[in-house]
């Protein structure tokens, strides 16, 4: 009886070992691509009309953007680079309304002080500067969207000046009519999604100082209601996404918590949220994440969630479907240790519909591409 038992426990045992290892297992083994000197943010979009997925870096000590346009075979071509003060954070979208893709731009310019620039693409991977509008304070974060309702897209930063600010596109590459909300928590991260259901979009923002979250909805008319402040966890909340995580319709969060984890709040479906949930991994050496991705990486049809850490491997928590997700799952030498601030992902190859992983490498100035063989 002993014997039998400790036989089915083996096999048990072998049987969630083959399970973790296909899974950290998923990805090709790591290629690494320059992106500057120190790349902080790193967002996957298509620059160009070839309809290749590209990246951009937000590149901090080298005062540029990176960009690396995508072959559609998971490769990217040499970097192209344009000047910028001190980026630290940017976003995609259509300023001027040509059907190409433009970009927001933080610059601090290392002065304490900043700006939200915009750089209009030419649909072949070059920008220009279109405008620059002071944010009051050195800017962390940015998003974009259409907070007024007047078909133009808009954007919203944070700065650690205790302040989230709008500032609303006039569909020609401009941005002017800014406006400024008290976090007093040290706002961070940004995201902008509607998570009321009202088809208007609201702010979320994560605080560093007390590790919570701060909700601002919007009113319809682009203005916004004093933020509700959430727990995330405590410690550091710094990177925010906006996904269904439970395909309801309802907008959850997904927080990277650099003093505890990925942490979870679920939308009750009113713009209000429930209790964090914290995930952290269990294998060997594991680190609190600095940003996280969102997307469904094994095609289950369940959203995932891929983080990159300050100084070790990257890991994945697979989601399912209903809020939660397992346990973490280490991806074997993505990083190799180093410090990584961003990640991103998207379909590298062309045709295909699994997401590839793209994570920054700051003290050796790459990106570490990861291409999915699921």
């Amino acid at each position: 009886m002993i014997r039998t038992a400790q036989v089915c426990l083996l096999a048990l045992a072998m049987l969630f070992a083959s399970a973790s290892d296909a899974s950290a297992g998923q990805f090709k083994h790591v290629v690494y691509y320059p992106a500057g000197l120190l790349p902080h943010a790193v967002v996957a979009t298509q620059l160009t009309t070839s309809g290749n997925v590209d990246l951009v870096f937000a590149d901090y000590l080298s005062n540029q953007v990176v960009t690396l346009l995508g072959n559609g075979d998971g490769t990217f071509q040499k970097p192209i680079q344009f000047s910028a003060p001190a980026p630290t954070s940017l976003a995609i979208g259509d300023f001027n309304e040509d059907g190409i893709n433009d970009l927001a731009v933080l610059e601090s310019g290392g002065t304490g002080d900043g700006a939200l620039a915009i750089f209009l693409g030419d649909g072949k991977g070059g920008f220009k500067l279109s405008s620059s509008s002071p944010t009051g304070g050195a800017s962390i974060s940015v998003a974009v969207a259409d907070f007024n309702g007047d078909g133009h897209l808009d954007a919203a930063v944070s700065n650690n000046r205790g302040t989230a600010m709008t500032f609303f596109g006039d569909g020609h590459g401009k941005l002017g009519g800014r406006r400024g909300y008290k976090v007093t928590g040290g706002p961070f991260g940004i995201a902008a999604g509607d998570l009321n259901g009202d088809h208007h979009p609201d702010l979320v923002v994560t605080q560093i100082r007390n590790g919570s979250v701060a909700v601002l909805i919007n009113d319809g008319t682009g203005k916004f209601l004093n933020p509700v402040i959430y727990g995330a966890g405590g410690g550091e909340a710094v990177d925010v996404k906006i996904a269904d995580l439970r395909d309801t319709g309802k907008e959850d969060l997904v927080i990277a918590n650099i003093s505890q984890g990925m942490v979870v709040l679920l939308n009750r479906g009113d713009g209000a949220f429930g209790k964090a949930t914290i995930y952290q991994p269990t294998f060997f050496n594991w680190q609190p994440p600095n940003a996280c991705t969102v997307a469904d990486f094994n095609l289950d049809g369940r959203l995932d969630v891929a983080c990159a850490p300050a100084g070790n491997d990257a890991y994945f928590f697979y989601g399912k479907g209903n809020g939660s997700f397992g346990s973490g799952v280490e991806i074997h030498d993505t990083i190799n240790h180093q410090a990584s601030y961003g990640i991103a992902s998207g379909n590298f190859v062309t045709g295909e519909t699994v997401p590839d992983l793209a994570i920054t490498i700051q003290n050796v100035g790459k990106v570490a591409i990861m291409l999915n063989t699921k």
